[in-house]
């Protein structure tokens, strides 16, 4: 494991005194290495700004001869990917996800319930919200395009203050071809409990949260769900569900905090520097303009 970065070695180096980092973090603060990679970040400005040359955020997972199997990259600063979604790239593990609950519907009915693909919500991290369906034995869902008259498996999560929402990820669809010859979209279930799998990518942002009664924190995520099952005889009338998910969430660093010195690493220090190496705009403006880039 190593780590690329646009940070000087002197701030790299007193990172690792203060976290205890063992493992090779190599400093590139000319972006050479980065924009060979083709990881610039383009969405910082050029123009006289310290932190133009910073890569896109992300991780590489190699394999044993070199070769890139994964990558997980995000758009915005302050967002990584899970430690145990990296595990489980680099191991090859599957995911664990709690047991579905026991339907109290009819077994030719499909069920669905909601999971979050992690313990907790953690300030910066990226999990998935996984929708899982539950279809009896021969029956499918629709996935898009679907002909006028059918309805498509959606996912919709509902604005939530404090929170990253991402689109919903779909699985594979699979064809089906009907007797006219028409050919649709659908979702077959997969494994002995016949689920389709859909996953939404969300992260905590801020602190807006709820205190329950025993002091636990928690994220409220709510969202709406549809499809319509269907079998090789006949479609069943399409359906439109509500759900509640409470989870398990840390509260983000205060702003005031951001710059503080933390685990005996001064981050201020570094940052002025970095300021006054690449830039001749006061102190003030700088952070100013951070602050606009961060929250695009």
């Amino acid at each position: 494991m190593y780590v690329l970065s646009y940070d000087e070695p002197d701030a790299l180096a007193d990172y690792a005194r203060a976290h205890g980092v063992s493992f090779p973090m190599l400093s590139d603060p000319d972006s050479e290495i980065i924009e060979r990679l083709g990881i610039l970040n383009t969405l910082i400005d050029p123009d006289d700004h310290p932190w133009y040359g910073i890569p896109f955020p992300g991780s590489y997972v190699l394999d044993s001869a070199g070769t890139i199997t994964h990558k997980f990259f995000e758009d915005r600063l302050h967002f990584r990917p899970s430690s145990d979604e990296l595990l489980r790239a680099a191991t090859g593990q599957e995911v664990k996800l709690p047991p579905a609950p026991q339907s109290s519907g009819e077994a030719s009915e499909v069920s669905f319930d909601v999971v979050l693909d992690g313990l907790d919500l953690q300030s910066g991290i990226v999990r998935d919200l996984v929708i899982r369906f539950a279809l009896p034995e021969g029956q499918h869902l629709y996935g898009e395009p679907v002909p006028q008259g059918l309805v498509a498996t959606t996912v919709e999560i509902d604005e939530q203050p404090g929170m990253l929402v991402r689109h919903a990820v779909y699985p594979p669809s699979t064809p089906l071809t009907l007797a006219t010859g028409e050919v649709l979209n659908v979702f077959e279930g997969s494994g002995p409990e016949g689920e389709v799998l859909v996953r939404v990518p969300v992260a905590q942002l801020s602190r807006r949260l709820t205190t329950l009664d025993c002091g636990d924190v928690v994220q409220r995520i709510t969202g709406t769900v549809r499809w319509q099952a269907c079998d090789d005889q006949a479609c069943g009338l399409p359906r439109t569900e509500t759900f509640v998910l409470e989870v398990p969430a840390a509260p983000a660093p205060r702003p005031e905090d951001e710059f503080q010195a933390t685990d005996g690493m001064d981050i201020r220090t570094h940052f002025v520097g970095m300021v006054a190496r690449r830039t001749d705009k006061p102190l003030a403006e700088i952070m100013s303009n951070t602050e606009g880039t961060a929250n695009e």
